[in-house]
C-alpha cells in the first residue's frame, strides 16, 4: 500500500468513526425521549425521518392516514415525525390536563410553515408572551354589547346572500361554499374590520379571497407532513412553492388594502368622533398605539388582521355549510329548526338581536354538526417542561398533537357517535360528560376568542336561509361524506345542496 493511500484510508475511518461516534453521542443524549416512546404503542419507525413516510400524499390521505392511526391506538400514542418525538392524544381527561396546563401553551414549531399566510397572529404565535400580550389587547373587542350591536349587519348581510340564492332555487345541487363565503366576508368585514368590501354583489377581488385562502391552506397542509417541504430551499423551488407564494402574496395584498382603507376613513374623521363611534376590531388595534407602552407595527397590525379576515370567515363558512348539509340529510330536523324559526323570529322577520339566545334548538344542531365536522380537526403544542398525566409522563422538549374529531367521535362519550342528534347538547346530557370530550373551539386559556362572535354570526346566517329555503341533499348517511383537511375540516367531494324556495 503506497503512502498515499495508507493516508487515504485514515482519513476515511477517521470520518466514519467521527461520524459513528456523533451519532451514538446524539443518541445517548437523547435517550429519555427513547425510552419513553417504548412506553407506548405506535406506528412503525425509521431512522430519521420517523414515520413521516406514512403522511405522504393529498389532504384527504393525510386526513385517513391520521384518522386510522388514532382508532387503532385510542386514547394516546407516539409518533416520530423525523426526529421529534409526538404524542398523540385522544382521552379527554389527557386533553384537559393538557391544554389546561401553563407548560402547554407553546405552539409547536410547524405553525412556521403557516407564518407565510398570517404571521404572529393570535392562532400562530409561538412566544407565549406575545400571544398573552396580544390577547390581553383584543380581548375587549368580544364584549358582549359590541357583539350584540351587529346583529344588524349579520341579519343584512344574510339577506343579500338569500337573493343571490334565488337564481340556485330547484336547480338541483350547487356548491353553495363559496356563496356562503362571500357573505361570511361581508360580515367579518364590515363588522370586526369597520369597512364594506361588497363581496357577495360588486368587488372584483374579494370573490376570490375564499379560493386563495382554501388553496394556501392546502398547500400548507401538505407541507406540514412532507418533512422534506420543511426545508425552505425545497419548497421554495417547487411548484407547489411558487403556487402557494402567488395566492399568498393575493391575499396579503388584499387585505393591506383594507387595512389602508381604514386609516385612510380614520384620519378623514374627527379623533373626537372616531373615539364615539362602536369600537370594532380594526378600531381598537389602530387605536392601540395612541395607548402608552404599546404599540403595533404596521407588520402586526397585518398580521392580526389577516389572522382575523381568515379565521372569521373560513371558519362560520364552513360550518354553516355543514349545518345545512346535515339538515338536508335529516328533513325531520330541519323541519323542528324551522318550526322554532317561526316561533320565535316569525316567518318574514328579519333576524334580531334578542331572538338568537331563544333559538336553543338551533344552536344544539349547530354544535352537534361541530361535534362531527369540528373546523379545525387538530391542534399541536410544545412542552416547555415536563408534565404528568398519572398515567403517563409527557417529556419536556416533545410535542403533542391533539385529536379533536377524534375524540368527538369516541364511542365512550358519543354512543353510535356517527349519528345526528342535536339532543345530545341538552343540559342534562352534557353534565354526564368530561368538559373536554367537546372541544370544537379548543380548550383552555388558549382557546378561541371568537367563538361567541361565530356562534352569532351562524345563527343569524342560517335562521335567514331557513326562513326562506328548504335544504336538500344528496347524502344519506353521515359516513358517507368523505372528509379531507386543509388545517380546517373539508368534504373532499364538496357539500352537495340543494335549495327550494318555501313560498
Amino acid at each position: 500500500m503506497t503512502p498515499e493511500n495508507r493516508i487515504d484510508v485514515i482519513l476515511r475511518t477517521f470520518v466514519a468513526f467521527t461520524f459513528v461516534i456523533w451519532i451514538l453521542q446524539k443518541i445517548w443524549n437523547r435517550r429519555r425521549l427513547y425510552l419513553a416512546s417504548l412506553k407506548l404503542p405506535g406506528p412503525l419507525a425509521l431512522p430519521f425521518i420517523g414515520s413521516a413516510f406514512y403522511f405522504l400524499g393529498n389532504p384527504h390521505d393525510i386526513f385517513d392516514q391520521i384518522t386510522q392511526m388514532f382508532d387503532r391506538y385510542p386514547g394516546i400514542f407516539r409518533v416520530w415525525f423525523g426526529s421529534r418525538l409526538f404524542y398523540a392524544v385522544s382521552n379527554p381527561k389527557y386533553i384537559e390536563i393538557l391544554l389546561t396546563n401553563p407548560q402547554c401553551l407553546k405552539k409547536e414549531k410547524l405553525y412556521a410553515l403557516i407564518e407565510p399566510i398570517v404571521g404572529q397572529g393570535l392562532f400562530t404565535a409561538r412566544s407565549v408572551s406575545y400571544w398573552k400580550k396580544h390577547r390581553k389587547i383584543i380581548m375587549p373587542t368580544f364584549n358582549q354589547r359590541i357583539l350584540d350591536s351587529f346583529v344588524e349587519i349579520f341579519a343584512e348581510q344574510s339577506e343579500i346572500l338569500c337573493r343571490i340564492l334565488k337564481k340556485f332555487h330547484g336547480k338541483g345541487e350547487i356548491e353553495i361554499f363559496r356563496l356562503v363565503s362571500a357573505c361570511s366576508l361581508d360580515i367579518l368585514s364590515e363588522t370586526a374590520m369597520g369597512i364594506k368590501v361588497n363581496t357577495q354583489s360588486s368587488n372584483e377581488m374579494a370573490p376570490n379571497f375564499s379560493k386563495w385562502v382554501d388553496r394556501v391552506m392546502e398547500i400548507t397542509m401538505i407541507r406540514v407532513f412532507n418533512i422534506f417541504y420543511h426545508n425552505e430551499m425545497i419548497f421554495n423551488m417547487s411548484s407547489l412553492g411558487r403556487e402557494f407564494h402567488e395566492a399568498n402574496s393575493k391575499i396579503r395584498s388584499f387585505v393591506k388594502k383594507i387595512l389602508n382603507e381604514k386609516k385612510r376613513l380614520r384620519n378623514l374623521m374627527p379623533q373626537e368622533t372616531f373615539l364615539r363611534k362602536k369600537v370594532a376590531f380594526l378600531d381598537l388595534l389602530l387605536n392601540i398605539n395612541d395607548q402608552e407602552n404599546v404599540h403595533f407595527s404596521d407588520d402586526e397590525l397585518l398580521d392580526e388582521t389577516i389572522t382575523f379576515m381568515i379565521g372569521g370567515t373560513d371558519t362560520t363558512a364552513t360550518t354553516n355549510c355543514f349545518v345545512l348539509t346535515m339538515l338536508g340529510m335529516h328533513q325531520e330536523i330541519q323541519q323542528k329548526v324551522f318550526a322554532e324559526i317561526l316561533d320565535v323570529v316569525g316567518p318574514i322577520e328579519s333576524v334580531k338581536c334578542e331572538h338568537l339566545s331563544q333559538l336553543k334548538y338551533l344552536e344544539r344542531v349547530i354544535k352537534e354538526t361541530l361535534r362531527l365536522f369540528p373546523v379545525g380537526p387538530y391542534v399541536v403544542r410544545y412542552a416547555t417542561e415536563t408534565i404528568n398525566l398519572g398515567d403517563y409522563i409527557i417529556e419536556k422538549g416533545c410535542s403533542i398533537f391533539f385529536g379533536i374529531r377524534n375524540v368527538h367521535m369516541n364511542e365512550k362519550y358519543w354512543p353510535d357517535p356517527y349519528k345526528f342528534d342535536p339532543n345530545r347538547f341538552l343540559p342534562e346530557e352534557i353534565a354526564k360528560r368530561p368538559p373536554a370530550s367537546y372541544i370544537p373551539f379548543c380548550y383552555g386559556p388558549r382557546n378561541c376568542i371568537g367563538m361567541n362572535y361565530g356562534m352569532m354570526v351562524m345563527k343569524a346566517l342560517l335562521t335567514t336561509i331557513l326562513q326562506k329555503y328548504k335544504v336538500f341533499t344528496s347524502y344519506k348517511h353521515v359516513r358517507d361524506i368523505d372528509l379531507k383537511t386543509n388545517l380546517m375540516l373539508r368534504p373532499n367531494n364538496g357539500y352537495k345542496i340543494a335549495l327550494k324556495l318555501r313560498n
